[in-house]
Parts: C-alpha cells; sequence; structure tokens
C-alpha cells in the first residue's frame, strides 16, 4: 500500500522574507522618533507618503501594473485606504511623536484585537472559541500596559500620546474589516498603490499647518531615514509580503508579523534605553499571545 504523500511547507525563503519584514518593521519605529527630531509628525507622514507614490508608479508602469483600480471599486478601496493608512499614519505620528517608539509599537499593532468588535459590528466577523480567548488575553496585557505604575495617568500629554496610538491601532482594524466586506477584482500593487494616492490629500491638508509654522531641518540622517521608509518598509516590505501570500496563508503569516512588535519594543530600548520590568514584560507577552490566538481564529 503506497504511504500518503506528506504536504510540503512552504519554502524555506519564505521564512527569510518575513524575517527581514519583522526586523525592518520593528527597526522603523525607533527611525521615525530620530527624524522627528528634523521634521515635524504631519510633515515627515507626508514626505513618507509622497516619497513611496514617487518611487512606486515608474515601478509599476515598468511591471505593466494598472495605476487605477476597477471602476466600480475605486470608492470602497478609497475608504479602506482612508482608515488604515491615512488615519494609521496620522495617528501613530502623533503618539508617537509623545511616547518612546517601544511603547508606540507595542500599542499599534493591536489593531488585530480591536477588529474583532468592529469586525462583529460590520458583520464580517463570527466569534468564535479563538477570538474570545485571544482576545481576552490581548485586551488583559493591554490593560496591564496601560496600567499606573507604567503609564503617568496625571499627565495629559501622556495619556494623549497613548489614546492616539490606540486610535491607530482602531483605524487600521476599522480599514481592515472594510476591506474584508467585499472581494476585490483590482490587483494587490494597483490595490495599494491607489491607498498610498489617495491617501496624500488628507494627510496633505492636516500637514499644512505645520508645512507654514515648523521647518524642516535637512539632514542626511533624515534624507536616509525618508529613504529606508519609501524603499525598504514600503516598496521592498510590500513586494515581500506579496512572495509570501503566494507560498503560505495569510494567517500563519500574520502570526510571524505578530513578533514586530516584540523586535520593536527591544531596539527601541536598545537604542533609546528605558527599563524592562516584569509588568511591561508580561503585558507584551499577553498581547503578542493574544494576536496570535485571533489570527488562529
Amino acid at each position: 500500500m503506497k504511504a500518503p504523500e506528506r504536504r510540503a511547507g512552504p519554502p524555506r525563503i519564505v521564512y527569510v522574507y518575513l524575517a527581514v519584514i519583522v526586523v525592518t518593521w520593528a527597526g522603523n519605529w525607533p527611525l521615525m522618533k530620530l527624524a522627528l527630531d528634523d521634521a515635524p509628525p504631519l510633515v515627515f507622514v507626508l514626505l513618507r507618503l509622497i516619497g513611496t507614490v514617487v518611487l512606486m508608479a515608474p515601478l509599476l508602469a515598468a511591471m505593466r501594473v494598472q495605476l487605477l483600480p476597477i471602476p466600480g471599486e475605486r470608492l470602497g478601496l478609497f475608504w479602506v485606504g482612508q482608515f488604515q493608512v491615512a488615519g494609521f499614519l496620522l495617528f501613530a505620528i502623533v503618539g508617537l511623536a509623545i511616547e518612546a517608539p517601544g511603547r508606540a509599537i507595542v500599542l499599534a499593532y493591536t489593531f488585530s484585537l480591536w477588529a474583532i468588535p468592529i469586525g462583529i459590528l460590520l458583520g464580517v466577523e463570527r466569534l468564535g472559541r479563538f477570538h474570545l480567548i485571544g482576545a481576552a488575553i490581548g485586551f488583559a496585557g493591554l490593560l496591564l500596559f496601560m496600567n499606573p505604575g507604567l503609564v503617568d495617568w496625571s499627565s495629559g500629554r501622556t495619556l494623549l500620546g497613548n489614546a492616539f496610538l490606540l486610535l491607530s491601532a482602531i483605524a487600521w482594524a476599522f480599514g481592515s474589516c472594510l476591506y474584508r466586506r467585499r472581494v476585490w477584482r483590482t490587483g494587490f500593487w494597483t490595490q495599494t498603490f491607489w491607498q498610498l494616492v489617495v491617501s496624500a490629500p488628507v494627510v496633505l491638508a492636516f500637514a499644512l499647518p505645520q508645512i507654514t509654522d515648523e521647518p524642516i531641518h535637512w539632514s542626511v540622517s533624515l534624507v536616509a531615514i525618508l529613504a529606508y521608509n519609501w524603499i525598504v518598509t514600503t516598496a521592498l516590505g510590500y513586494f515581500l509580503w506579496a512572495l509570501v501570500l503566494t507560498a503560505m496563508p495569510a494567517t500563519t503569516a500574520g502570526q510571524v508579523l505578530a513578533l514586530t512588535p516584540v523586535g520593536g519594543f527591544l531596539l527601541s530600548t536598545v537604542i533609546f534605553g528605558g527599563a524592562v520590568s516584569a509588568d511591561v514584560i508580561a503585558s507584551i507577552v499577553l498581547i503578542v499571545a493574544g494576536i496570535i490566538l485571533t489570527l488562529r481564529a
């Protein structure tokens, strides 16, 4: 009797791609914090978006990728982009300007936890066992991460910074749930490019006061960090993510990406310093465990 064939797993190179994504995305948060010494927060986001669009447009044209979504899907993808690109980036950068990058990345990456109640409200999520367990563990970790021993509840500025970071996660989650409400025929690269393009005018509107009131201090480090965002975290990051999704399910890949806030927190601690107490470690472990369980669902 012929032995059953084993199902081949994804090629090992896929895990290399994921490792590159995790390291580069995690490392970007401390770099963005450094960039804010030279550029106002909202202006930095605007420069990041414009540079990425300018870089991607000729590359996609050379790849013969359509730059406009299929008619009938443009408005839907417009609103998805407003939340998971414009909303996320604007809230996140304001929060990052106030809070340490390690704390910022952990709070921003709680988006998959917020996607559960939002998804239920929008009718795209069914509450299952892993949802309940993951949400309970993740939100328990979030409550621990917000305890008075780690957050100065008497400081309005501190509370505002944490609130913006949580709003960035909620915006990302809302955009993701909007995206899941229908099946899209537009290609991956066109969707990505369109969301970046339609987000730029919104970011420009919010950044205008800072453009006129706060000068940009052009430096080698600022240009290098912007180039890193254009080429590595966006163009290369999305390209590798597309390759990963051709070889493994998005849920499996997402579980690996849950390591990103851990890496970001560790890198931030090394670069900027700060105490790593037992409650910090416990809260991050609970949050990441909750994210992984909700992704499994």
